[in-house]
């Protein structure tokens, strides 16, 4: 049996300039390449060397509706994707650039500024004054090489997510930084190591490394209990303003700790008891500053901390939920709807109405506002999809799955898809297109997009099929034109043309808006993809347990939970599935 093992160290996270030749995209059979480690575990469909990614990601609900091809075929491309990404990672690194760590000479002032311009709204794990003080030697700078880390780290994020090219300018920076990270820090214990190595990790996982960026959450978390961050001491004398950095950072960690176990789909390991610190105050930094003496009064508007306090109170307020769909036996409709309307819905009660998901907020705090009402709908679409899964399934086979709740639970998730789908699209119509942008626009999106696409592959002449069709087209042409700073954006289009093509044919002017370089499968009629329901179905044990063989999983499942769930009621389905 194999295992989950993986190795990141040649993945240079180098783009690909090329974005105009779609084609190349794909192997030389014409299929889409199988072997990808992508950071949004979303096409990464071989179990080997992209770590487990469980029920949850998007690479799971991709190995139902497309599994991956034979081993042999497989091995042949993770060996040349090794030798190509070696040779690109290294030579883009100048050999000099390294010989003494000098961020006066190696930084500019305009790498911060792009820092605190759009990631720093949206992560603020640094406090913005003292770094600044810090980085012009106004005040000492603490922790020898830890700030050193940390300010390398702050100047290839600004790079990175600001870039409106495929450039990768970032890469000689962070590798500086990498260059300096040793065991012996492990040794140590301070906040700026922890600013440091969180950064690394978000940063790591944008790249491209997610279970290199995984490692490093972990390291940021066991240092951030060790240094109390998760506790509030009464009487303790501690200055308004480092306690509420302090707060800032473990409401960051938390954000991309549990963000990341949400996108690959791994069990949480966010502490759930114990946590005696409070959410980040909703103030500007003039408000709150070194001289203070008590906290001043919370504003009515958005900050740049009002983004990390809504996302940790969601995460905060929905971590059960998660909990519950990855778990055994998987939850009825009627408990899912319960738990939503209850954890989820409260959330959405209380958010703030300045930052409330129909409400304009500042030009600045687009992104961030964006970001945090597409993980929410993200997150009801993970909940909910398993009933699409079973209703397309269903349809194949002319049965109905029509419960008042499976069908409340089958609507909410379409619902949540087309809105994803119709809010990134008007998002990237309408504001700056940049990396940080485009890389959580590609990845709510692509998630998005493969409910329409199972739901058309099955049912492809449903009264629906006209919308999933539109939204699927719509897709297509936002992730044509996420292209030019999403090396990403290239091979999704072609999953999403692989997996629908010939189905878009009906509409009349399919032929006018796919892209000129893509070709859809030829048009077979208008029938559901010629896989039986025991095929996909079957294809759910690679989803589960992705090295598992399906004779086998029986026993690794210890029951039919999962299966018993998307079998359901249908006495013929469960006749032919016999394991």
């Amino acid at each position: 049996m194999d295992d989950f093992e993986w190795d990141e160290q040649h993945v240079s996270g180098m783009e690909d300039p090329d974005i105009a030749s779609w084609a190349s995209k794909s192997s030389e059979d014409g299929d889409v390449e199988e072997t990808v480690i992508d950071g949004m575990a979303s096409l990464t469909v071989d179990e080997k060397e992209g770590g487990y990614l469980g029920v949850a990601s998007g690479a799971a609900l991709l190995r139902i509706i497309d599994p991956p091809p034979p081993t042999s075929r497989r091995k042949s491309t993770i060996s040349r994707a090794r030798t190509e990404k070696a040779s690109i990672g290294s030579a883009t690194i100048p050999p000099n650039f390294y010989a003494q760590p000098n961020p006066n000479r190696h930084i500019l002032d305009s790498m911060i500024d792009a820092y605190f311009r759009l990631y720093h709204l949206s992560y603020p794990i640094v406090h913005e004054p003292t770094f600044r003080a810090q980085y012009s030697e106004v005040i000492a700078r603490p922790n020898g090489d830890c700030w050193l880390i940390l300010a390398y780290v702050i100047a290839a994020i600004g790079i990175y997510t600001t870039s409106t090219t495929l450039e990768s300018n970032d890469l000689p920076l962070f590798a500086q930084a990498k260059s300096m990270l040793s065991i012996n820090l492990l040794e140590t214990g301070n906040l700026t190591l922890v600013q440091a190595l969180t950064l690394v990790s978000n940063y790591q996982q944008k790249r491209n490394k997610p279970n290199s960026g995984y490692n490093y959450t972990g390291l940021a978390v066991r240092m951030a209990m060790g240094l109390g961050l998760h506790k509030e001491f009464q009487g303790w004398n501690i200055s308004p303003l480092k306690m509420e950095i302090r707060r800032r950072v473990w409401w960051t960690l938390c954000v991309f700790d549990i963000g990341a176990t949400i996108t690959f789909s791994r069990p949480l390991s966010w502490p759930g008891d114990g946590i005696e610190v409070a959410f980040p105050m909703n103030v500007n930094d003039r408000e709150l500053t070194a001289a203070s003496q008590t906290y001043p009064p919370q504003t009515n508007e958005v900050t740049p901390y009002t983004a990390v306090r809504s996302q940790a109170s969601f995460h905060m307020a929905t971590n059960r939920i998660y909990a519950r769909v990855i778990s055994k036996p998987f939850p009825t409709a009627k408990e899912l709807l319960h738990l939503d309307d209850t954890y989820m819905g409260e959330w959405l009660a209380n958010i703030a109405p300045y930052f409330a998901p129909q409400v304009s907020v500042p030009p600045k705090y687009n992104f961030a506002h964006a970001v945090m009402m597409w993980r929410y709908r993200n997150l009801r679409i993970i909940i909910y999809r398993p009933f699409v899964i079973r209703k397309a399934l269903y349809a194949r086979n002319g049965r109905s799955d029509e419960s008042m709740e499976s069908h409340q639970a089958y609507e909410r998730c379409l619902d949540e898809a087309r809105n994803t789908i119709a809010g990134i699209r008007d998002y990237w119509a309408a504001n700056e297109h940049t990396k940080l942008a485009a890389w959580y626009a590609l990845y709510f999106l692509f998630q998005a997009a493969l409910i329409p696409c199972i739901c058309l592959r099955n049912s492809p002449i449903s009264p629906q099929a006209s919308e999933w069709r539109s939204q699927i087209l719509a897709t297509l042409s936002t992730i044509s034109s996420l292209a030019p700073v999403n090396s990403s954006s290239p091979r999704c289009h072609q999953v999403i043309l692989k997996l629908c093509g010939r189905f878009l044919q009906d509409d009349e002017n399919t032929g006018e808006r796919l892209d000129a370089g893509s070709d859809p499968e030829p048009v077979g009629g208008l029938s559901p993809i010629n896989e039986s329901p025991q095929t996909q179905m079957n294809n759910v044990y690679s989803m589960m347990w992705p090295n598992v063989p399906a004779l086998e999983a029986d026993v690794v499942m210890q029951d039919d939970a999962w299966m018993e769930f998307l079998r359901g009621e249908d006495p013929d389905l469960g006749g032919e599935f016999g394991v």
